[in-house]
């Protein structure tokens, strides 16, 4: 104790006195930038999730081109997102396997918003063969904004082991593979015209380890790490690069029939979404799944993973019950 008061006494006498000063500037400057790091991160979202959904602050997509080009667009997110990006004006080319579900999301784009549609059916996950024939079909195409939107999931949780290895690879083409590919072919362009929208779905599995989803929690991770690389490079060349992780939404992948507060329809996350780009490089969109992922980053990783594989594996028994009924 009487070594610590006389290390007290000197710190505290004249001599010392520049070195108390310049230590109280830093802790004052650390302090000031930690307040202003937090208050720019409120306003950031602020604006991105109360004023953006009501037309304030938001960017006008259209000046930076006059179409859009969604992939995975035939029904759940993709869906949402090319009919939103058609009410704000641009024309849209959809891509997806299914020709006649596309044709159907056509119909309903031209009857609602009268904008020009191409439809593009492609299987993905044919993987290198599909993007020579996408690059004709788009080249003459002014782009503002690419949606890497397709991707794939399993039936239900299920243990790796228990997992077609075809399945796993068809999971990293369309979730992963797709997303470079596709960047790969709009990316010069829109770098020549100085100007251009990429944004890449992910995942709120993506937040972290997902027992019995492993595979495409990982290729979730891949997506957020990929955009922002990529957002960082491009950046300064007038390239707005954004991953949105939604959580869980009402779509077919999903299982989930009826929108609820939790889980919204995907035109209706679409629309929150499309609102916040320029304003997030990442985000949730939807306020509730905001929440969520704050959730899952202030809790301890091990309380995150016993919840994750309690909720996987009771779902997992639920489908397999379901299946087994049927059969």
């Amino acid at each position: 104790m009487e070594y610590w008061n006389q290390a007290v006494d000197v710190f505290m006498s004249d001599r010392f006195c520049l070195y108390r000063n310049i230590a109280a500037v830093i802790g004052t400057a650390y302090v000031l930038r930690f307040l202003l790091k937090k208050l720019w991160a409120l306003s950031g979202g602020f604006c991105a999730y109360f004023l953006a959904p009501w037309g304030i602050s938001r960017i006008n997509i259209k000046k930076y081109g006059s179409w859009a080009v969604v992939t995975g667009a035939s029904e759940g997110i993709g869906r949402g997102y090319a009919l939103e990006l058609a009410r704000q004006g641009l024309n849209v080319a959809i891509m997806s396997r299914s020709r006649e579900k596309l044709e159907k999301v056509e119909e309903e784009i031209r009857s609602k918003y009268n904008r020009d549609v191409r439809v593009i059916p492609v299987d993905f996950s044919e993987g290198q063969s599909v993007y020579d024939d996408i690059q004709a079909e788009i080249s003459d195409l002014d782009i503002a904004i690419l949606v890497n939107n397709v991707g794939l999931s399993l039936k239900h949780p299920e243990f790796f082991a228990e997992v077609d290895e075809m399945r796993h690879r068809q999971i990293i083409e369309l979730n992963c593979q797709s997303m470079i590919q596709m960047t790969h072919l709009v990316l010069p362009k829109m770098l020549e015209q100085k100007k251009g929208i990429i944004v890449n779905i992910s995942s709120l599995s993506g937040a972290a380890p997902s027992p019995l989803l492993t595979v495409y929690s990982a290729t979730k991770v891949f997506v957020r790490y990929f955009s922002a690389a990529l957002q960082t490079e491009y950046r300064r060349k007038g390239i707005i690069v954004q991953c949105v992780s939604p959580g869980f939404v009402a779509t077919a992948m999903s299982g989930i029939r009826r929108p609820s507060l939790i889980a919204p329809d995907p035109v209706t996350y679409a629309k929150r979404a499309v609102a916040t780009i320029g304003l997030r490089d990442h985000t949730n969109a939807y306020i509730p799944h905001v929440l969520q992922e704050y959730l899952i980053g202030a809790l301890p990783g091990w309380v995150i993973q016993k919840m994750f594989y309690g909720a996987m594996t009771q779902v997992r028994s639920t489908a397999i019950k379901k299946k087994q009924k049927r059969s």
